[in-house]
């Protein structure tokens, strides 16, 4: 063997490992493993194959189960969830950043060019789009008007930086999420480019969302309301709210008067899309999540150990 067929050999080898160290230990997609070292994700693919029938990766399968799949098999048994992702953080800080990173793995790995792609907002959103290397060319939509004035983690961006990732035609909602009144949410879901957006709602294959607690007070929607709005919603057992929906822990969703000015999609219009994520993390927000759940809003989860450990702490207390 010629010395640069050895050296070929080497270099075969050493990409192998590194690919297979992305793809198992950093949990990277093949796609963005393909990215980051500059080969086609078919490449990966075989790579990965020969990894395994040459012993470089070897599988084994711990039968006791770690604390946080015990959590997300407790979890999509009793809510009778599609998928259930719970990820094993760190301190309160971090737990965002590594739900976000799951988030975008979860997402890049179920999404395919026919799908269209719903988002609303929210700091984890903010956070996932930016583990996003690459989307296929799907439409990506907003679900709801803006909330906020924090412009780095509201729908618009998010969307932007989604449809960036994705290549894809995008679906603004430019106005705001809660408006002066019951008519002008009419006359602005009237408006041409709003009313491209509203009616792709119907088309959604996959939803990704995260969620707002009511108390302690998460949700930056709560902000935006009269105290009139807020007492009522408080009177009817308001847990929080997924893409501007209120939800009770039972699953009821809340439907008092002065919300019919919020511009964004329904509860009847969400819960037919095939696919709803919700990317959560923090123990405050398991009502919420629950609730969500039971409302047919959110049927594949991805938590953070804390929050999925009191999610099943409730579940046990009823």
């Amino acid at each position: 063997m010629s010395n640069d067929d050895e050296a070929e050999l080497v270099d075969q080898h050493s990409l192998m490992v590194n690919v297979a160290r992305a793809y198992y230990l950093d949990d990277l997609t093949k796609i963005q493993v393909g990215q980051a070292l500059g080969i086609s994700r078919f490449r990966v693919a075989r790579l990965l194959d020969l990894a395994r029938e040459l012993g470089v990766v070897t599988i084994s399968i711990n039968e006791n189960p770690q604390p946080e799949d015990t959590l997300a098999t407790t979890l999509r048994y009793r809510l009778g969830l599609r998928e259930c992702l719970v990820i094993p953080t760190g301190d309160a800080a971090s737990s965002r950043r590594q739900v976000a990173a799951a988030a975008a793995g979860f997402l890049a790995n179920r999404i395919a060019p026919h799908d269209v792609l719903g988002l609303s907002w929210g700091r984890t959103l903010a956070a996932m789009t930016e583990y996003l290397v690459d989307l296929p060319p799907v439409r990506v939509v907003q679900l709801t008007g803006s909330v906020g004035t924090d412009l780095a983690i509201s729908p618009i961006e998010i969307l932007r930086r989604a449809a960036l990732r994705s290549g894809g035609e995008a679906f603004p909602i430019m106005a705001p999420l809660v408006t002066d009144s019951a008519e002008a949410a009419r006359m602005m879901r009237e408006q041409s480019q709003i009313r491209r957006a509203l009616d792709l709602f119907a088309e959604l294959t996959i939803a990704m969302l995260s969620v707002g607690s009511w108390n302690p007070a998460t949700s930056q929607l709560r902000a935006q309301l009269d105290e009139e709005t807020q007492a009522q919603l408080e009177a009817a057992g308001v847990e929080g709210e997924v893409a501007g929906i209120f939800v009770t822990r039972s699953g009821e969703v809340l439907d008092v008067p002065p919300l019919r000015r919020l511009i964004g999609i329904s509860a009847e219009e969400l819960r037919i899309v095939p696919r709803i994520i919700v990317a959560a993390e923090g123990a405050a927000k398991a009502g919420t999540v629950i609730g969500a759940v039971r409302a047919g809003l959110a049927n594949s989860l991805i938590l953070d150990v804390a929050l999925a450990s009191e999610m099943v702490s409730i579940l046990d207390r009823e």
